[in-house]
């Protein structure tokens, strides 16, 4: 493998440093105590620990209660997509979010949320994301993400 695949295919952090970087980067607001669990080649899974305030007021009609209010859904994406590319860039690119298309599938229910995020295509300037969203203890996805996102770097 040449030296520039090797360093393609090895994560720039790890997955304590992934995680460190949702708090030294991003806003307290986008703080929710997300947990990276793994971090791969252009892949990273992240937890967001159920807390009742991320349900919305209204009961779904699946009859189980509320579930997770679809802003709080679509920005933990957000993060893991965010968090998946410092993983896979290292600390020192800025990656600013282009678009965010999501399909809820089903209710994201009233426990832990899965994010598994990966890069589709890196590109010069644009990298492609999905994200899969599903609810702990469930097979089924609930929620399907894809982005775009502009990435530079700091300058030397």
């Amino acid at each position: 493998m040449s030296e520039r695949n090797a360093d393609i295919a090895t994560p720039a952090l790890t997955a304590a440093e992934a995680q460190s970087t949702i708090v030294d980067k991003l806003p307290p607001v986008d703080h929710h105590g997300e947990i990276v669990e793994e971090v791969g080649h252009d892949s990273l899974r992240l937890r967001l620990p159920f807390n009742s305030d991320f349900l919305g007021a209204e009961p779904w009609q699946h009859g189980k209660g509320a579930v997770f209010s679809g802003p709080t859904v679509m920005g933990f994406a957000d993060t893991a997509m965010y968090c998946c590319l410092m993983a896979a860039l290292g600390k020192s690119v800025i990656p600013v979010i282009v678009n965010l298309n999501i399909s809820f599938i089903t209710p994201v229910v009233d426990t832990d949320l899965i994010a598994n995020a990966r890069i589709i295509r890196r590109g010069g300037r644009l990298h492609y994301l999905e994200c899969w969203l599903s609810s702990e203890g469930s097979d089924e996805p609930c929620a399907h993400v894809t982005s775009t996102y502009r990435v530079s770097r700091y300058a030397e």
